[in-house]
């Protein structure tokens, strides 16, 4: 039994050696996994040598000692190469920091093209539109009404006022997508006027507190967290229907931490997995810019009972002020 047990064993030793030659030049003859065949290579010659015991009475090789250097040299050879192992693994990680920065990098360049679009949209938007829909209603407006039929009358005055909305609706459309409040005041001014247009339609109410210097913050961070803010506020009007809703922002240490959450229906949302049906909620947006931040978010919610999430960005001050 037991020379069928070492037979076994070298005939396994033999072809994991084989295996492993077989690879080197997969590895483009990296230097740890030739290291790695050598030790294989060793190790079946050391097994071949106990094997020759049961068959041969005078033994054809000096066992005990060239069993020893060769033991010596197999732990030499996994010795060193599991160092060029802990290297190639050093390295990896090193390319997966590299790769995760680059990642942000281009989320980043992504998020900056399309606000570049947006501005030059609600630009082009503002000032074409805008004036063609101002002459509408200003030609309306001259037109002498003392001669008209009360169905022209008519005509002219819903003419009038079409022109009138349609001239606010430009402008909301053009500050949303480009919102000049955040560009002329602050990041405070342009939430909260935002959420009075937005949350009177539904007698919302909403408190903001805001405990940070805007000074340090980038203007990236300040466009990034207007429409992070925004889409959280649109979801609560669109999909929550909450009495109140509540946003703090304050600064942490080396840290901003915004706090957002309504008292709305709320939603299923698997915490461990992060996972959660969104149905034109707009989270995967919210999530590609905190990470484009380097920000982290937590989120607790449930049916009925309401929507809380938290987010944590970190801060530069150096680079911001």
């Amino acid at each position: 039994m037991l020379k069928i047990a070492l037979l076994l064993s070298m005939l396994f030793q033999l072809v994991a050696t084989i295996l492993a030659i077989s690879l080197i030049r997969r590895t483009k003859f990296n230097i740890s996994w030739i290291l790695i065949s050598c030790a294989f290579i060793l190790m079946a010659l050391r097994r071949l040598f106990e094997f020759s015991d049961f068959f041969w009475e005078s033994k054809l090789f000096l066992k005990e000692e060239i069993n020893g250097w060769i033991g010596v040299l197999i732990s030499l050879f996994v010795f060193v190469g599991v160092i060029f192992i802990k290297k190639i693994f050093n390295l990896q990680d090193e390319i997966e920091v590299l790769r995760e920065e680059n990642e942000k990098k281009i989320l980043s360049a992504v998020i900056n093209t399309e606000e570049k679009a947006r501005q030059r949209f609600a630009r082009e938007l503002h000032d074409g539109m805008g004036p063609v829909l101002s002459s509408i209603k200003m030609t309306l407006s001259a037109v002498n009404k003392e001669n008209l039929t009360p169905m022209n009358l008519k005509i002219i005055e819903t003419a009038h006022n079409a022109a009138s909305n349609s001239i606010v609706t430009l402008k909301e459309i053009a500050n949303n997508m480009s919102p000049h409040l955040l560009t002329n005041y602050s990041l405070k001014h342009a939430l909260d006027t935002l959420a009075s247009q937005l949350f009177t339609q539904k007698n919302i109410g909403h408190e903001f507190d805001f405990q940070i210097d805007e000074k340090h913050l980038s203007d990236e961070m300040n466009i990034n967290f207007y429409r992070i803010i925004s889409e959280l506020m649109n979801n609560s009007f669109v999909h929550a229907n909450p009495q109140k809703v509540y946003l703090e922002v304050k600064e942490e240490d080396s840290y901003i931490h915004i706090r957002y959450l309504d008292d709305g229906k709320g939603f299923e949302y698997d915490s461990r997995n992060k996972k959660f049906s969104d149905t034109g909620m707009g989270m995967n947006n919210i999530f590609s810019r905190t990470k484009s931040l380097n920000g982290h978010y937590s989120i607790v919610t449930a049916p009925g009972h309401g929507f809380l999430i938290e987010f944590y960005f970190p801060l530069n001050k150096t680079n911001n002020e």
